[in-house]
């Protein structure tokens, strides 16, 4: 028997992040265990950008619901995480979630290995943004074994499974979660290392801004196409999360315990005076 989990970022009930959950988890096989968490109903505060979580054996000092949820996925032998498209991006829970991460981002083994997909609906044709990559992004962040994402046409509540074709690749996704077999089919001129289509140039090289793989656009014949040339060390590597949460992010907070006076002084004349505006209290 598998441990599934499945991380809804929608506050609407029954809707279509939901039904897709719970279509993909069963068909990930008979006789498994199925959670399912509703994001948007945890207590998940904001990061306070503190860094006393940085060392291995630390935990964030925040009391709220977060280790609640990583527990639930600690425990877990597969992942689904859905989410609607908001104005472009995800739900804002994702984001909050996110933001946390500075505080496993040094815990990564925790969470290895873990096959996962992820589901994003939006509702307007030419609007479904980056909410793919950033749900991607999550589950690369948690050291999730990303094996498939997919996005799904859909406003109304179960609007994604009015035609069938969404109905069988929600199941598609559920039975690649155990196939050692599946392999996603991958999406033209996309970065190879974390699957985004959302590219930076630079006037020389194309920019992946998630994993920082590199690539290049070239001619052929009448078409032109993006050639990515992958490194063994980019940003969702054991090395570069290490190089990263480990000893960037540690290493700067040495520096501003250093320094603190000087910083300090620097803060001085922006001290006092406050512009700061507030909503009336309301009896």
């Amino acid at each position: 028997m598998k441990r599934i989990l499945g991380i809804v970022a929608s506050p609407r009930k029954v809707g279509n992040c939901e039904i897709l959950t719970r279509i993909i988890m069963e068909a990930a096989g008979p006789d498994n265990k199925l959670e399912m968490v509703r994001l948007t109903d945890l207590d998940i505060k904001g990061c306070r950008a503190c860094y006393s979580c940085l060392t291995e054996e630390a935990v964030c000092v925040i009391e709220d619901d977060l280790a609640f949820l990583l527990e639930k996925i600690r425990n877990a032998d597969a992942v689904v995480i859905a989410a609607p498209c908001y104005i472009l991006g995800p739900n804002g829970s994702i984001k909050k979630l996110k933001d946390r991460f500075v505080s496993i981002g040094n815990k990564f083994a925790h969470f290895a290995g873990k096959p996962c997909v992820t589901v994003t609906t939006y509702g307007a044709p030419n609007w479904e943004g980056y909410a793919e990559q950033a749900l991607n992004l999550t589950a690369r962040f948690l050291n999730l074994n990303l094996v498939d994402s997919a996005v799904f046409f859909g406003a109304s509540p179960a609007e994604v499974i009015e035609k069938p074709a969404g109905l069988k690749r929600a199941q598609q996704l559920g039975r690649a979660l155990f196939d050692p077999d599946y392999r996603r089919t991958p999406k033209e001129n996309e970065c190879p290392v974390c699957w985004s289509d959302i590219l930076k140039f630079d006037g020389i090289n194309v920019i992946c801004p998630f994993c920082g793989t590199r690539g290049e656009i070239m001619a052929q014949g009448e078409k032109t196409q993006l050639v990515f040339y992958p490194k063994d060390d980019h940003r969702f590597t054991d090395e570069g999360r290490r190089r990263h949460f480990e000893v960037y992010l540690n290493r700067k907070k040495q520096e501003y315990i250093d320094k603190r006076k000087y910083y300090q002084k620097l803060q001085d004349p922006y001290r006092g005076t406050s512009y700061w505006v507030t909503p009336d209290k309301r009896e």
